[in-house]
């Protein structure tokens, strides 16, 4: 998207679809450093047939990064929405 946007001449698009990218990006990072090792965790634990020992501290890590999970995936959809009205 936003090499298409460059390529046409849109800067309104390109800045949002760098945006969007760079938002997505760090949703990725934010993922994968907290969020996938606790859905493993749990995921393992289920398929055991069993609560982890550590489901509180689980819960707790998994929501100390819901709010930014949240805000990060909130601008790549503004931004996506804004490079679409901009085309």
């Amino acid at each position: 998207t936003v090499a298409l946007a460059a390529a046409s001449e849109h800067w309104v698009s390109t800045a949002a679809s760098a945006v969007a990218t760079l938002a997505l990006i760090s949703f990725t990072g934010v993922y994968n450093q907290v969020s996938r090792p606790v859905n493993t965790a749990l995921t393992a634990a289920a398929l055991a047939g069993r609560v982890p020992d550590d489901a509180r501290e689980l819960q707790a890590r998994w929501d100390s990064v819901i709010n930014a999970r949240v805000a990060l995936q909130t601008i790549a959809l503004a931004a996506l929405s804004v490079s679409l009205a901009a085309a």
